[in-house]
């Protein structure tokens, strides 16, 4: 079968995934007292779908390229690694959500802008452990040559990428408490985090489903980075040039033959 049935056979898992897995969260948020299941909070819905993306996206990246293995079996083992991952985020969530808020000393009336503001940061490890038990369960080998050119510009563009998103605050002028990208510091760390983790899976595992993940990053990067331009000056606007530059330059190193024919 060819990568483009798997991808869409895999993709209408996680559409099927997402909801499912977004709803237990809330569930276990109600269980808690957190809030009402139901009729749930704006704040606590963000949550749900974050934490639910957090938990799908990464075993069906890593497993739609794999041509080792009949369908049947990556969609189970995809499957089962979305729920491995979502098991281990309740018992944690259970375990230690009330506690932590108790230690936050928050009325009730700010626990869903609180998780909403955590729910990006949490996507970090969530994303993370749904990669490792996906990785555990569908093992399979990377590139067997040396990177070819085109991987090793994306690698070095990459860690310019990443430099200048996490330091781009020290070369505005005056004081900027708010990033030029996302909307607060949480955000803009969680995005730095998830394209460190995105370079590290393509450059050094060589997987070649996470390409996708990379251009999405970038594209909801840019999105955000028109909230920056009315009223921009001279400044912002030579960084988010530059940080637009990089980003397309580095989803072109990922488009080229050779880079396609490395990445497994």
């Amino acid at each position: 079968m060819s990568l483009l049935p798997r991808f869409f056979s895999l993709f209408v898992l996680a559409l099927t995934a997402i909801p499912f897995v977004g709803w237990l969260v809330l569930i276990c948020a109600d269980f808690l007292s957190l809030d009402d299941c139901l009729s749930p909070q704006p704040g606590w819905l963000a949550f749900a779908l974050i934490t639910s993306l957090s938990l799908t996206l990464p075993p069906v990246l890593h497993g739609w390229p794999d041509e080792t293995r009949p369908l049947r079996d990556i969609v189970k083992e995809t499957a089962r690694a979305m729920l491995f991952s979502f098991a281990l985020f309740a018992l944690v969530f259970l375990a230690g959500a009330r506690p932590f808020f108790h230690w936050l000393g928050l009325p009730s009336l700010m626990l869903p802008m609180t998780a909403l503001f955590l729910a990006p940061l949490l996507s970090c490890p969530l994303l993370y452990i749904s990669y490792k038990t996906a990785a555990a369960l569908l093992p399979r080998p990377g590139p067997d040559t040396p990177r070819p050119l085109a991987v090793r510009t994306f690698g070095v563009l990459s860690m310019i990428l990443l430099l200048v998103l996490v330091f781009h605050g020290a070369l505005l002028p005056g004081d900027h408490p708010v990033p030029l990208i996302h909307s607060n510091r949480a955000g803009m760390i969680a995005a730095a985090w998830r394209f460190f983790a995105l370079r590290h899976v393509l450059v050094v595992c060589g997987n070649a489903g996470f390409v996708p993940a990379w251009g999405g990053c970038c594209l909801i990067s840019v999105l955000d980075m028109l909230r920056a331009l009315p009223g921009a000056g001279a400044t912002e606007l030579m960084i988010l040039g530059v940080l637009f530059a990089l980003m397309t330059a580095s989803c072109a190193c990922l488009l080229f033959p050779s880079s396609r024919r490395w990445l497994r």
